[in-house]
């Protein structure tokens, strides 16, 4: 069995209380209410993309995610 690596984006709800994964190379999102269970919720859905995919005789998603901090200049209040 071979092994595949994807970029998740894991985003912290404080009003919710929940975390959120994103991830980029199959355009999909997963939540959960910890950071344990949004993580098993991402490997889940990437498995299940990832079968289907196979299934379909479809090409395998791969990850091409670029991940950047940017920064900004904000205006002045006046």
């Amino acid at each position: 069995m071979s092994k595949m690596k994807f970029t998740v984006m894991i985003e912290e709800d404080k009003a919710e209380g929940d975390f959120t994964a994103y991830i980029p190379a199959i355009r999909l999102g997963a939540r959960g209410e910890t950071l344990e269970e949004v993580r098993k919720n991402a490997i889940d859905l990437l498995e299940m993309e990832i079968e289907s995919a196979m299934k379909r005789g479809q090409k395998l998603p791969v990850d091409c995610a670029l991940l950047e901090t940017i920064e900004i200049t904000l205006p002045v209040k006046n």
